[in-house]
């Protein structure tokens, strides 16, 4: 799913219990079933997706914002 927010954990070769690993996370900028099963995905990006697509590496967060549209 484009625009998907999980953690990003360790590979499996050094984590196989498939524990989380810290407080990183990544968002998807394309269809990636080959992670199906394998993560949790725990939000979706609704608005904004264009920015993201610009993040080069070494971009720092500066602020963020989220809200519960329930």
């Amino acid at each position: 799913v484009k625009g998907a927010v999980a953690m990003a954990r360790l590979p499996d070769q050094v984590n196989p219990e498939r524990n989380s690993s810290g407080s990183q996370y990544y968002i998807t900028l394309d269809e990636q079933s080959f992670l199906d099963g394998q993560y949790t995905i725990f939000g979706k990006v609704i608005n904004g997706m264009s920015v993201i697509e610009k993040i080069e590496i070494g971009d720092q967060m500066i602020s963020i914002i989220i809200k519960n549209n329930q």
